[in-house]
């Protein structure tokens, strides 16, 4: 595949994954509750389907972040095989935590159930979204902003928006010690789960657009 296809690919790939990520997020506030006040179990099977995407979003977004890496700095290919690594650690744990909220839904039949709650599913998923996507997202952020700033394919300022991106997803991670109360800002599964979700995810966007860029001056 020729350079500028390549750029292209990715960036596309990227984008799309971004507005997978924006498809997604209207259903976890924007729904009419059961009586117990729950989602609808159609509503979270929505959700997991459009993350089984995202998963598969990240896996093909990052592929060719790494391929771009290995064929344009070959002295860094450590880099990109630690980049691609996380982002399939971070594919990886989100399909099993989509796993986990099926199964609560399933399970609970015709009782009401909210999987992103404690005692109704997300016991075991809550780790997995809070600090361990907090942990693999702020590797991911590092790692590729460190290639950023080597590379000098796209500007430096994307780089350095990495790294803010990572520094607050990194002052996350220890969030397993408090509380699982989603109202405080500073629990496991708390609202601070979307914003660093959503910087990670902006950044993705930002570099897939510049790559998209960059393809169209080396085929002009």
């Amino acid at each position: 595949m020729k350079s500028s296809r390549l750029f292209k690919f990715t960036g596309i790939a990227g984008i799309l994954l971004y507005l997978l990520v924006l498809l997604e997020i209207p259903l976890y506030f924007f729904y009419t509750p059961t009586p117990a006040g729950t989602p609808p179990v159609p509503i979270i099977l929505y959700r997991i389907g459009i993350d089984l995407l995202i998963c598969l979003g990240a896996i093909t977004f990052f592929s060719g972040l790494k391929t771009i890496i290995d064929r344009h700095t070959p002295q860094l290919l450590g880099t990109g095989t630690l980049l691609f690594a996380a982002a399939l650690c971070f594919a990886i744990v989100s399909l099993v935590a989509d796993s986990m909220q099926a199964g609560a839904a399933w399970g609970a039949g015709s009782q009401p159930v909210n999987p992103t709650f404690v005692g109704q599913g997300a016991n075991g998923a809550l780790l997995i979204y809070g600090p361990i996507n907090r942990l693999l997202t702020t590797m991911m952020l590092v790692t590729g902003s460190a290639w950023l700033l080597q590379a000098r394919l796209l500007p430096r300022w994307m780089a350095w928006l990495g790294f803010v991106c990572a520094v607050y997803n990194a002052a996350f991670i220890p969030t397993y010690f408090f509380m699982t109360t989603p109202l405080d800002f500073y629990s496991v599964n708390g609202w601070n789960i979307p914003l660093a979700a959503g910087m990670f995810f902006l950044w993705i966007l930002v570099v897939s657009i510049g790559l998209v860029v960059r393809s169209k001056r080396q085929e002009g």
